[in-house]
């Protein structure tokens, strides 16, 4: 779809929901889906650097680039 981005092209402020996780690895999808990363999920980005900081809901979580280039989001206006 033409709205779906990476997680890391997000601007701060933006807010995308999550349509996609491009992980193969187990360990990885459980850490995305203990910190409530999972499609479906709109997530707000609060800081890019040195970390991606992202709100979800009333939670604050913090990835890095390599897991934040596996998230595809799309812009929520």
């Amino acid at each position: 779809m033409a709205d779906d981005i990476l997680l890391c092209d997000l601007r701060v402020g933006e807010v995308g929901k999550i349509v996609e996780l491009s992980l193969t690895d187990r360990k990885n999808i459980g850490k995305m889906m203990r910190l409530g990363i999972i499609p479906g999920v709109s997530v707000c980005l609060l800081r890019r650097r040195p970390g991606f900081i992202l709100q979800i809901g009333y939670t604050k979580v913090a990835v890095d680039r390599r897991l934040a280039a596996l998230i595809r989001v799309r812009r929520q206006h």
